[in-house]
């Protein structure tokens, strides 16, 4: 199969022939519509329409089909070259300004709105050679019922967020507020109608977004949110007194919910809150401030007169309670002292727990302390505490005091203190123990530890001017009840030395020179072979009559010789031996 071809060189010249008549054609109306408009934009600009003119000018110079008039027309588009710049720049404004009120750009929508300024003030100068111009060109274009329209538009779209975002937090959402403020006055149709407008949804909106933070209690947001809002303001120069007048209110009424509920950590809390705010917002005149300030004193006054009326843990709580507001360190610390001079048991190792001590103690000014104190716990042991001049304490833990249960008395004792030389303090414990005798207990408060003393019992203890005691009927452990004893004091502790005698002591030998005369002798007692008691001392035995007890070995006699004379079985047979009427009898082997 063959193909004819569809285009013969014949036909395709006969194609080019009339594209290049047509292309001629084209050329030939172009030539002669570019030098219309020459002659035209030269009629205008004679006539002194010169916005006309440049826009032929500038149309011709657009036309390149023919070289015609060429330096006119550059000349004439130079000399009107304002108003071309007028024309150009309102056109792309219209543009801009358009495509951002379509996208909701008001930032870009602002730019555009000072650049139509800027163009304004540069070309329509009262008086100016370019006024005119500029008037007819912007009426022409109708822009500025364009932007009045777009400027509507913005407007009721932030309003509307505005009302909206009434319960939202403050931040870049509060972007539509300084929107509104941007917009110049006349599009709200004076600067009071913009001013009242403005004022009214703003307040109404901030009011609404504080109460809604004072509901839920949360003072910290109120204050925070506020100083926002406010610092927000400043920076876009408006002022909006309600916001402070806000937070004031509802700074009160919080403020004094704290003070009618007694709740005074919350009240130093929120009052703290409330002066870093208007520390922060520059506020120095305010209700609350003063409100905070008078509270505070009258509670300063009451945790006072709690201390002068021993309410100490009550004031120390206030005063803590208050810390926060101001420094009240001082004064709880001078509050507890005063508590513990008052009550000096609370210097002792848990003395704050109620009931831990009995029969405490306690003196102030002496022993260079001021203030010391001791006490017995439940369990019989023996604590001492002392508040130094320095305000420093130090305590001290004995032993379980002896016979705690019947403790009597438990004193300071001056006199025992000042003769021990050491200038310690000296706690006396007096304790009943039987056959009617007290037990003394002596102990020093030395600043190494607690150290005992004596400890004695008998009827009283009787300190001698060589820094001795005597003891009388006391408790030797031998069963004699009516001896008096002696203590001298061996490596800082009293110890028995020896029996106080009230008789003169005689030889076994002399007794009876001595008839009917009260004396002592030193002997041992022996029990003979008829079971008579005998006193025997070198070689001479006396018959004991009386109340001898049950005291044997060596021992202290003392008694009367009667002039009497019976026989006894001893040793050596029996014989006769003075008899010697006892009156009392002490052992001297210690222990039995």
């Amino acid at each position: 199969m063959t193909f004819k071809p569809l285009i013969t060189l014949r036909n395709f010249m006969i194609i080019l022939c009339i594209s290049m008549l047509v292309m001629l054609g084209q050329k030939v109306f172009l030539i002669a519509d570019k030098i219309q408009m020459t002659k035209e934009a030269d009629r205008l600009y004679a006539a002194g329409d010169l916005i006309s003119a440049e826009n032929q000018y500038r149309l011709a110079a657009a036309n390149h089909s023919i070289l015609y008039m060429e330096e006119r027309v550059a000349k004439r588009l130079n000399e009107l070259s304002p108003i071309t710049a007028i024309r150009q720049g309102l056109n792309a404004l219209e543009s801009s300004a358009k495509a951002q009120a379509a996208t909701k750009d008001f930032t870009g929508f602002m730019k555009s709105y000072d650049t139509l300024l800027s163009l304004k003030a540069t070309y329509m100068k009262p008086g100016g050679p370019y006024e005119s111009y500029y008037r007819q060109l912007s009426t022409d274009s109708g822009i500025s019922d364009q932007f009045t329209t777009y400027f509507r538009e913005f407007k009721e779209q932030f309003l509307t967020e505005l009302a909206q975002s009434q319960s939202g937090n403050t931040g870049e959402e509060d972007s539509f507020k300084w929107n509104l403020l941007q917009i110049p006055d006349v599009y709200y149709g004076s600067a009071a109608s913009k001013n009242e407008l403005l004022a009214s949804k703003f307040k109404s909106h901030d009011t609404a977004k504080l109460k809604a933070l004072a509901g839920t209690g949360n003072f910290s947001g109120i204050l925070e949110t506020a100083l926002s809002m406010m610092n927000a303001y400043n920076q876009h120069n408006y002022e909006a007194s309600w916001v402070l007048g806000q937070a004031e209110s509802s700074g009160k009424i919080i403020l004094n919910k704290d003070l009618e509920s007694d709740n005074i950590t919350a009240f130093a809390g929120h009052a703290v809150s409330y002066r870093n705010f208007a520390g922060s917002a520059g506020v120095t005149l305010s209700k609350v401030l003063t409100l905070v300030d008078t509270s505070k004193a009258k509670l300063l006054k009451n945790a006072k007169r709690m201390t002068s009326k021993g309410q100490y843990a009550e004031a120390i709580q206030l005063y803590g309670d208050l810390a926060p507001l101001e420094d009240t360190s001082s004064i709880i610390a001078a509050t507890r002292l005063a508590w513990n001079i008052a009550e000096p048991v609370r210097l002792l190792p848990g003395g704050e727990e109620q009931g831990k001590y009995e029969n405490v103690i306690s003196n102030k000014g002496l022993h260079g302390k001021k203030v010391i104190v001791a006490g017995i716990d439940s369990n019989g042991v023996l604590y001492y505490a002392a508040m130094n001049n320095d305000e420093s304490v130090i305590t001290l833990t004995g032993n379980i005091l002896p016979k705690f249960e019947s403790l009597r008395s438990l004193t300071f004792n001056d006199q025992l203190a000042a003769s021990s030389g050491s200038g310690a303090p000296v706690v006396l414990a007096e304790s009943e123990v039987e056959g009617g005798r007290t037990l003394f207990t002596a102990y020093e408060m030395k600043s190494d530890g607690i150290s005992q003393l004596f400890s004695m019992a008998g009827d009283s203890y009787e300190l001698q001017s060589d820094d001795s005691i005597l003891v009388p009927n006391a408790d030797l452990g031998d069963g004699v009840d009516g001896q008096t004893a002696r203590y001298r004091k061996v490596d800082g502790n009293y110890q028995f030395t020896e029996i106080v005698q009230e008789y003169a002591v005689i030889s076994a030998s002399d007794v009876a020179l001595h008839p009917f005369e009260k004396v002592s002798i030193h002997c041992e007692i022996i029990v003979d072979n008829f079971g008579n008691t005998l006193a025997y001392s070198n070689g001479v035995y006396i018959l004991l009559q009386g109340d001898v007890g049950s005291v044997t070995g060596n021992a202290l006699v003392s008694g009367q010789y009667q002039n009497g004379y019976q026989l006894v079985g001893t040793d050596m047979g029996e014989q006769y031996v003075p008899v010697f009427v006892v009156e009392s009898v002490g052992s001297m082997s210690f222990g039995r």
